[in-house]
């Protein structure tokens, strides 16, 4: 059975070229109604400049189809990336849930470490703030801000990624948690990881040589290390749940708010 739209289509084709033949065959009309009946410039006039006129009402009708298609694949495509923005601002908010949800997990990892609360903010913030700012003031404020936009910032690029490849399903609960979770190990092995080795385990070393004034380096440097170590196993069950409730958080938004889950 033939579509509606394409019974439209061939219909306003047909009447296209009936409009054109009717032109090419009518025109030449007024040249045997008027005074001057010389057959070799009717003849001209209707071998050479109609069929050029007709031609370029043809050329403007396939332009004129041309800019309509056009404009409505531009149209597709705005909506298309307003969507994706939208996806991604809802994974900037699930990011941010995420990372307030695992704070507490963080806090409650350092309670039963026997680790005083906030240690591994103050840590973060103090790394951060030695290299940025030059001091260490506020700490444990600063780390925790820089966690919670990190949280934010792998959301949204989440949120994007999700929105832009088209095998990834937001409509699928499972499916959207499993590819977060999969998101929370990523942002471990990319960015936590080489921090970690690179930033805070050199301040480690250098809290240790002062607070371990007595011992001797090879000491202190193993001692950083299973630190480190311990830190970094933890850090990769907190990754992971963080990932986790990114992908639920995610789905849940976009099912509400977003009409690619409609």
């Amino acid at each position: 059975m033939v579509s509606p739209v394409r019974v439209k289509t061939i219909s306003s084709n047909i009447l296209i070229v009936a409009l054109v033949i009717a032109v090419y065959v009518l025109s030449p009309i007024p040249f045997f109604l008027g005074a001057e009946h010389d057959s070799k410039r009717i003849l001209t006039f209707y071998q050479y400049t109609l069929p050029i006129l007709v031609g370029g009402v043809v050329v403007l009708l396939l332009v004129k189809q041309s800019r309509r298609v056009s404009d409505e694949q531009k149209n597709i495509m705005k909506r298309i990336r307003l969507e994706r923005q939208r996806v991604g601002g809802l994974g900037a908010i699930a990011g941010l849930i995420s990372s307030v949800s695992v704070v507490v997990l963080v806090l409650l990892g350092e309670h039963f470490t026997n680790l005083p609360l906030g240690t591994y903010f103050s840590v973060l913030g103090t790394v951060i703030g030695q290299h940025i700012f030059g001091n260490t003031h506020h700490s444990i404020l600063l780390g925790l801000m820089a966690h919670l936009i990190t949280g934010a910032a792998i959301g949204s690029i989440f949120g994007g990624i999700m929105a832009v490849v088209e095998i990834f399903d937001l409509k699928r609960r499972g499916h959207t948690t499993i590819l977060g979770t999969m998101a929370g190990f990523v942002s471990f092995l990319v960015l936590f990881n080489p921090i970690s080795r690179l930033g805070v385990e050199p301040f480690l070393k250098e809290t240790l040589s002062i607070t371990m004034s007595g011992s001797n380096s090879i000491v202190i440097e193993n001692t950083a290390r299973q630190m480190m170590s311990n830190l970094l196993a933890g850090s990769v069950l907190i990754h992971l749940s963080f990932g986790f409730i990114l992908g639920l958080t995610l789905y849940t938004l976009a099912r509400r708010y977003s009409r690619t889950t409609h």
